[in-house]
């Protein structure tokens, strides 16, 4: 009997001892895990920051945040254009190799639109500005301008409205209302404006939860363009393959597409110099090797860059110098040549006024002369009584 108890006691403790284990196993991450990748919102608030996020209510944000992966202060790029900050985000490159700076520029590197071409699948972009990113079109239909003065909640809803029609499997939205109202340099109005964004964000995120479009789509806001002394922003990501309340950090807006591509399994695109949020991602034992892996790879790659741009900037350095030195040693010949032809001057000056005393003299000995000759031809002609 004592031995059919101990035995019956340890088969209890097995079972609570595989329960225990199998409640270590969030359910959530069970069913984010099981749930496909239907479709892609990528949402950049152009003018949210750090500060401006920190200093409202932004239930919405934080309420997708616990169901994903949030860094309050990922680092924004520091550019002057809307087209060069949002090529950045979804291209993952920095300005100076996409060369999408203005709006008459076009992408000169790989993006994720044909990343997403190359999977036979679709995309729409939804442009807020008037037209800022019209470059970003590829075909009909891939494209839809808003007037930069529609609010978010008006673009929001363009976006929905074209979401259900064409099923795409990326949607790209640029909104600007927290960029114009961080412009009118009024501290009140723009936290009301990132506040009216969250209450925006949360009728949209409703929307799809309607539709039952919520739990299958990988939802991404941030702003990839600096608009604070801080160059922080938020970055918030939720959707299949990430985990949930969960704080990254020490990310970039350019690695948001690294991200997308690690969640895809596709390669990232060439040219992009972001890092996958790797702690983001719900990975097996074996991916997390293999991202590691690659992470490190990805590292060694931009270290081998840094220093490329170090010896760059070296280089530019030493130039610099040289043209510094030369300028000055140039300056210098310059003060002594000023120098000499200012004796020069100086000598001529003298000796003109030397000639001048001369000249005069020669000129009153001249006229001596001739009234002397005067009173004689006068004395010995008698020309004049």
């Amino acid at each position: 009997m004592k031995r059919l108890y101990k035995g019956k006691c340890l088969l209890c403790l097995l079972i609570v001892f595989t329960l225990v284990l199998g409640a270590n196993v969030s359910p959530v991450t069970a069913q984010q895990e099981q749930r496909p990748l239907e479709q892609i919102f990528i949402i950049s608030v152009d003018g949210l920051s750090y500060e401006g996020f920190v200093s409202v209510p932004v239930n919405n944000m934080k309420h997708m945040a616990g169901e994903g992966v949030m860094d309050t202060k990922s680092m924004a790029l520091k550019v002057d254009t809307i087209e060069a900050a949002e090529a950045s985000l979804i291209t993952g490159a920095l300005p100076e190799d996409h060369r999408h700076v203005t709006v008459k520029n076009r992408i000169e590197t790989e993006s994720l639109f044909e990343i997403i071409r190359k999977l036979g699948k679709s995309y729409v972009v939804i442009d807020g500005s008037g037209g800022k990113l019209k470059s970003f079109e590829d075909r009909d239909k891939t494209y839809f301008s808003c007037d930069s003065a529609d609010s978010d909640e008006k673009v929001l809803e363009q976006a929905l409205a074209v979401f259900n029609k064409q099923k795409p499997f990326l949607t790209y939205i640029y909104l600007n209302d927290c960029r114009n109202a961080l412009l009118a340099l009024d501290d009140k109005a723009y936290y009301e404006t990132v506040r009216s964004f969250d209450l925006d964000l949360g009728t949209f995120i409703n929307s799809l939860r309607k539709q039952d479009n919520y739990y299958n789509s990988l939802i991404i806001v941030t702003s990839p363009r600096s608009s604070s002394p801080s160059n922080q922003v938020p970055l918030i990501m939720q959707g299949p393959g990430l985990k949930t309340n969960t704080r990254i950090s020490n990310t970039m807006v350019t690695d948001v597409v690294p991200t997308i591509c690690s969640l895809l399994k596709v390669e990232n695109p060439t040219g992009s110099r972001g890092i996958a949020a790797h702690d983001a991602l719900l990975l097996s034992y074996e991916e997390q090797y293999k991202s590691l892996y690659k992470w490190a790879a990805s590292l060694k790659s931009d270290r081998v860059a840094a220093w490329s741009k170090y010896f760059e900037l070296q280089d530019t350095l030493y130039q610099t110098i040289y043209q510094m030195t030369a300028i000055k040693e140039e300056k210098q010949s310059i003060f002594n040549f000023m120098g000499e032809k200012e004796q020069t001057i100086n000598k001529m000056e003298g000796q003109m006024r030397a000639e001048r005393f001369i000249y005069l003299g020669i000129f009153i000995l001249m006229l001596l002369g001739y009234g002397v000759e005067y009173k004689l031809l006068k004395k010995k002609f008698m020309l004049f009584k």
